[in-house]
């Protein structure tokens, strides 16, 4: 939600709809790791912490802005900071403050649910599941890291880096507080690739369908996973230039050198990387999307017009044997005279009838095989 036109600056709106606010504590140094979720911050105060450790705050649903509050006047948090912590969505972004350094990605989760359940119109589906994107605001500061999620729900981007903490696996445990930050980034950026991935057997099947069977919920579904390519870029694309921000910090006279170290900005080059190469896949679908759509049109085109050619060649057929059965059913006198249908006194007029139909009809259809218009097309002279 968004404050009212003309608002404070740092105005914070809470969504009713919002996830209520739960706190998960993570606390680690080289040697020993603690989490639990806390109840109330006053249960920070209690807890023993060694000198030199890191503390990392992760913060789901926004429901709860007075504790959200709280969390800021305890960290000294910039209002325009909170601001855009709260008031959701924003661009991704990188802005520095005196104290910390606030960026803000949008994360990409692929939601497990059945194919009978989803509304081809409202949840596009991608493979099994459908495309879920959460903004993620990231607070760097000295010894601290604090993550605001919008949803409390297990199996976001962030559960590998809980798990390489808890395994002591890599550097994260003797980094520093910015090299967390570049790994839940990274986490971020990599959450990509699974989208992609299922994206890329979707449209192998879209295109399989197009091709063989152009049905109108293939237009649908080919419809549907263009607006989530569409989702995906806003997610992705401001990213590239909040990681440019983040590496400018390797000029010394960039105050956010004191928070991000040169040995971690290597680092985010390689997240900078992935970023970009996700836009260049994404861009990569977006055209394959619009010539997916292009191939539909003309395959339905195709395919009407291939009914209609069958319908015109059957009224074609017909057209001859109404005219016929029209001269004979004009009911002339025959006593009158002897030009008047003599068809009708003679032994054979019905079968004569009957067969110039079936002529009539056998001339017209080797015709036009002949012309290429059903069946086999005409082969072309060959040059000597």
């Amino acid at each position: 939600m968004r404050p009212e036109p003309g608002a404070s600056p740092g105005t914070l709106i809470s969504d009713p709809k919002a996830t209520p606010t739960v706190v998960h504590l993570t606390w680690y140094n080289s040697h020993h790791f603690e989490e639990k979720q806390l109840l109330n911050l006053a249960d920070l105060d209690r807890i023993a912490r060694p000198a030199g450790s890191l503390l990392w705050l992760d913060v789901r649903g926004l429901k709860n802005i007075d504790m959200v509050q709280e969390i800021a006047n305890r960290f000294d948090i910039h209002p325009l900071a909170l601001a855009d912590v709260v008031n959701i969505p924003q661009r991704s972004k990188t802005e520095l403050y005196e104290n910390h350094l606030l960026v803000i990605a949008h994360m990409a989760l692929l939601i497990p649910i059945p194919a009978t359940t989803v509304d081809a119109n409202a949840d596009p589906r991608i493979g099994q599941g459908v495309l879920h994107m959460e903004q993620v605001s990231m607070l760097l500061g000295r010894g601290w890291v604090i993550t605001f999620q919008e949803n409390d729900e297990d199996g976001d981007a962030f559960e590998p880096v809980r798990q390489r903490i808890r395994g002591a696996r890599g550097k994260i445990r003797s980094a520093g507080a910015d090299y967390l930050v570049y790994a839940l980034l990274d986490a971020v950026v990599d959450g990509y690739y699974p989208v992609l991935e299922e994206l890329t057997k979707t449209f192998e099947e879209l295109e399989e369908l197009t091709l063989e069977k152009p049905a109108p919920q293939t237009g649908q579904r080919i419809h549907s996973l263009k607006r989530v390519l569409l989702t995906l870029r806003r997610g992705i694309w401001h990213l590239r230039d909040a990681m440019s921000a983040l590496m400018r910090g390797e000029d010394d006279d960039d105050p956010t050198q004191s928070l991000m170290t040169k040995g971690t900005l290597v680092y985010l080059r390689d997240v900078y990387d992935h970023v970009v190469q996700v836009v260049d896949m994404i861009e990569t679908y977006r055209e394959f999307a619009a010539s997916l759509m292009d191939v539909y049109l003309s395959s339905v085109n195709n395919r009407m017009n291939e009914v209609v050619k069958v319908l015109t060649i059957i009224s074609t057929i017909f057209l001859p044997l109404s005219f016929i059965a029209g001269i004979y059913g004009m009911n002339f006198d025959t006593t009158r005279s002897a030009w008047n249908m003599p068809e009708l006194k003679w032994l054979y007029g019905y079968p004569f009838a009957l067969s110039l139909m079936v002529a009539c009809a056998g001339g017209m259809l080797y015709a036009f095989r002949h012309f290429g218009w059903i069946g086999k097309p005409p082969r072309l002279p060959r040059d000597e």
